[in-house]
């Protein structure tokens, strides 16, 4: 595979992530409610102004931490274009196109927009995005493939 499809992953994350999130803006008044979906998983707003799942959020840093994801993400940049590997540079385009989107949102919102509110009766896990699912799974393609070479 090529690095411009890698590339194009890149894209079509940033792009559905923030497609949705501006559909959740744009519709504040509807999500603002907590719309519910189905019995374990509700539509929400959430403004996260801290890291993973609000961490640190009463410090309200949000637009340094957009700064530090451009710069994890321009590293990332820099792992793929020198990554031979298909699997590892899979994960890491997964983890860029998150990071990317909610970087412009840290930058241009001066928060994260959250809309995804999974729970189980009264637990709640912490509302989350696409960007923060394609992270999550990018990370865990990464490290497979850490495993994998490490093997080999």
């Amino acid at each position: 595979m090529s690095k411009k499809y890698i590339f194009c992953i890149v894209i079509f994350i940033l792009l559905l992530d923030q497609v949705s999130k501006r559909i959740v803006v744009e519709n504040i008044e509807i999500f603002a409610n907590n719309l519910e979906i189905s019995k374990y998983f509700n539509l929400v707003y959430v403004e996260n102004r801290g890291v993973s799942f609000g961490i640190f959020s009463e410090h309200d840093k949000s637009f340094y931490f957009g700064i530090l994801s451009m710069l994890v993400s321009a590293y990332i940049i820099y792992l793929l274009v020198k990554s031979n590997d298909l699997i590892e540079s899979l994960g890491l385009s997964l983890i860029l196109g998150g990071a990317i989107g909610n970087g412009v949102d840290r930058l241009y919102y001066g928060y994260v927009v959250d809309f995804i509110d999974l729970h189980l009766n009264n637990f709640h896990w912490p509302a989350f995005n696409f960007a923060d699912t394609f992270i999550t799974f990018g990370a865990m393609v990464f490290v497979f493939s850490i495993i994998l070479n490490k093997k080999n």
